[in-house]
């Protein structure tokens, strides 16, 4: 069974869910050109970061999401390492990148379906909106979280929207 990025439910708010997410390791490969086509051209240089192609060769289980965010070439897409991995190996592929995260709190719209550009776009302006009804600031960019494989019913597939954040303090 795939591993799945760890966190903690702390909350349910109208349009979203509030997680706090533990310390975890990102292994980067931005790719220019729109969110499926970007996701698509990034996987194979990251599969080959998990099959060995790493400094200590070393083979890294699969884990779940795999994440999106945009840059300003197109978008960065990165593998969640295994929980337990602090210090993952670092790559051989070309303009990619190891990066240890601190946890965060994160605001998280989950749906199903074929996701495609305009859907997760409209999902994390949904998600936006509702976040700040709710009290809290966004602190980063949006990410695009996607749970399964392309063999997947489209009916049955895991994604989601993900942003850090902060309550809004009255002052």
């Amino acid at each position: 069974m795939t591993e799945i990025q760890r966190y903690e439910v702390l909350g349910s708010h109208p349009g979203f869910e509030l997680r706090q997410y533990a310390d975890h390791t990102l292994v980067t490969k931005p790719m220019s050109g729109a969110m499926n086509s970007a996701a698509t051209a990034a996987f194979r240089y990251l599969v080959s970061y998990l099959g060995g192609q790493n400094e200590k060769q070393q083979q890294i289980a699969m884990t779940a999401p795999v994440l999106q965010q945009k840059s300003e070439r197109g978008f960065d897409v990165s593998f969640v390492m295994p929980h337990d991995m602090v210090e993952a190996p670092s790559p051989l592929g070309p303009d990619m990148s190891v990066q240890r995260v601190s946890g965060e709190l994160i605001a998280a719209k989950q749906f199903a379906g074929s996701a495609t550009d305009a859907l997760f776009e409209r999902k994390a302006e949904q998600l936006l909106a509702a976040v700040e009804k709710a009290g809290y600031k966004a602190t980063s960019g949006i990410k695009y979280a996607r749970y399964n494989g392309p063999w997947t019913p489209p009916f049955l597939r895991r994604n989601e929207v993900l942003v850090a954040v902060a309550p809004i303090s009255s002052q």
